[in-house]
């Protein structure tokens, strides 16, 4: 490589560095007595991920928050990170489509909130948008950001095995997640009426391992193996949840209906 190449990537790295650095922080932002109409939005974007249900409860359907995937409010490296704008728009093979960022972050309250899709011009998509963008600035323009997704495990040789999954469940994720799975006031909801649906990313052994394996449990990160990962993602996914929405609406207006009757009861007795 040439020095001429080399002054090249300095000067980049050295004014994605300096941008990510005048970025002003949530805190500052928030402290703000007059913010622009991209600073609100950013601020609207953090609140609606830190608190789904608070902030945009009308097109929700779980008790899930985004930050319940996106861990640290998108902020967390191998916790499904939000600096991702410079992705989009990108090919998806869930929906056969070249995705925006706002029909990406519409499916994300379709299927990991089991809740409705937003209109594109909506509050709530814009806000999220405009938030995602803050966390991307400096990112390089179609090159994925280190670690925002999560590690792809290697092979074990042995496959996923849910009855030693419970075990790996009750050993370390119960204290969190509940005994049941449906959750606490310490962590979300892994399955149940009150979790993600079906259709959701995370409803894959393989990512929710790679998630588990990097981020869980908390303060204890990387403490399982591989296998360990493999097995308690498995167990988790053939727990009963909410419909995937492709599967029909009638199914879904079923669903609705049994959650309006059984659902506060439920919850109720869940969590004796």
């Amino acid at each position: 490589m040439s020095s001429t190449t080399l002054i090249a990537v300095g000067l980049v790295l050295l004014c994605s560095s300096l941008a990510a650095l005048a970025r002003p922080s949530i805190e500052e932002l928030k402290s703000r007595a007059v913010l622009d109409d991209y600073e609100s939005n950013v601020v609207f974007g953090y609140n609606i991920v830190m608190e789904t249900n608070k902030y945009a409860g009308r097109y929700t359907g779980s008790t899930l928050a985004c930050t319940s995937c996106h861990l640290k409010g998108g902020t967390q490296p191998n916790g499904f990170a939000l600096n991702v704008a410079g992705l989009y728009p990108k090919w998806r093979s869930k929906n056969g489509v070249r995705n925006g960022l706002g029909l990406r972050i519409r499916d994300c309250f379709l299927y990991s909130l089991n809740g409705i899709m937003p209109p594109e011009e909506s509050a709530e998509v814009q806000a999220v948008a405009a938030y995602v963008h803050y966390l991307s600035e400096g990112q390089a323009i179609g090159k994925a950001p280190e670690g925002y997704s999560v590690p792809t495990l290697p092979e074990t040789g042995s496959d996923p095995d849910p009855a030693r999954g419970q075990a790996v469940f009750k050993r370390a994720c119960t204290a969190c997640h509940g005994a049941d799975g449906h959750g606490t006031a310490a962590a979300p909801p892994l399955w149940g009426i009150n979790s993600y649906n079906a259709g959701a990313g995370t409803h894959n052994v393989a990512k929710l391992a790679g998630f588990v394996w990097a981020n869980m449990p908390l303060g204890q990160e990387r403490s399982l193996s591989h296998q360990e990962a493999l097995d308690v993602a498995a167990f988790i996914y053939i727990q009963h949840r909410p419909f995937d929405p492709r599967e029909g609406r009638l199914r879904k207006l079923a669903e609705k209906i049994y959650r309006s009757i059984w659902g506060g009861d439920q919850t109720k007795s869940s969590s004796k």
